[in-house]
């Protein structure tokens, strides 16, 4: 892994980093990270819901932004077209293979292999190898609370945060049934606001067009309702308090699910890498 340069001494502001849940979209968090880069920032903490929390444990591991990068291009699809055409392709083929269906109630795929590339890839199982420090949002489905890690294996905390209801298998770690972090904290700014000067929320949730047929599938009205009660979630969160530096990239019409349009995400989210560099730069003092 390539080495990060370090903060500037001039501005030893604490600057803490909130990484939002949203499925396929949580690859445009790359962009904050480059951004921390090549400021050359070393965020004092990082918090991620579902796949902030994911790419949060990749970049406090130490991989460098551009290896992030590298890392979704080599295991996410890349695919124009639709999700047909998607799957005839090879390389979406092998990525499924990471994502195999479940033996275990509660879910419809066990993201075990996938987890298992990932932590391959950083060489770090436990939270206290991280370069960074890191907290994980996970939810406890029977008590209906907010869960927070910050040690132990990472392999749960992050498989937790990331089980996506009725989709991924949910994580039983100390007899409790733990699911996505989106369903109590979509963006957990709060969980890092006392410990930070400045705290940069990243929300990818985008937003769907109206569409022609106005009545929803039943795969729309399921996705879309979690979406809706995130939106809430986090509306009254910043009504209470508000993060210093809120990026809410302008992704339009991906699904939770649709990991074949990395590409089209990357696009689209591309203009917050400006708004987040000039807003630092203000609080920094730079």
């Amino acid at each position: 892994m390539s080495t990060r340069r370090g903060i500037d001494k001039e501005s030893p502001k604490r600057v803490g980093l909130a990484l939002g849940g949203g499925g396929a979209k949580g690859v445009a968090h790359v962009f904050a990270l480059e951004v921390l880069d090549e400021m050359g920032i070393i965020p004092h903490i990082i918090v991620g819901t579902s796949a902030g929390a994911l790419m949060g444990m990749l970049y406090a591991a130490g991989m460098s932004a551009g290896e992030i990068r590298e890392h979704i291009e080599d295991n996410t699809p890349f695919e124009e077209g639709g999700i047909t055409e998607a799957l005839l392709n090879r390389n979406i083929l092998k990525w499924f293979t990471l994502l195999h269906p479940s033996s275990v109630r509660g879910g419809l795929l066990n993201t075990d292999r996938f987890m298992e590339v990932n932590l391959q890839r950083i060489g770090v199982r436990t939270f206290g190898e991280l370069k960074i420090p890191l907290r994980v949002v996970a939810a406890d489905f029977w008590k209906r609370q907010q869960v927070i890690f910050e040690s132990g294996e990472l392999m749960p905390a992050v498989q937790a945060s990331m089980a996506l209801p009725g989709i991924f298998t949910p994580v039983v770690h100390n007899h409790s049934v733990l699911v996505d972090g989106g369903t109590v904290n979509p963006v957990p700014y709060d969980v890092i606001q006392d410990d930070c000067d400045i705290t940069v929320a990243v929300n990818v949730a985008g937003r769907r067009s109206v569409p022609e047929e106005l009545t929803p599938s039943f795969a729309e009205s399921l996705f879309n309702t979690f979406q809706i009660y995130q939106a809430s979630i986090l509306r009254e969160k910043i009504k209470r308090r508000p993060p210093d530096i809120l990026l809410e990239p302008e992704i339009v019409d991906i699904r939770i699910v649709d990991f074949h349009k990395a590409r089209h995400v990357l696009q689209q989210a591309s203009p917050i890498k400006e708004r987040m560099k000039e807003e630092l730069k203000r609080l920094l003092g730079r």
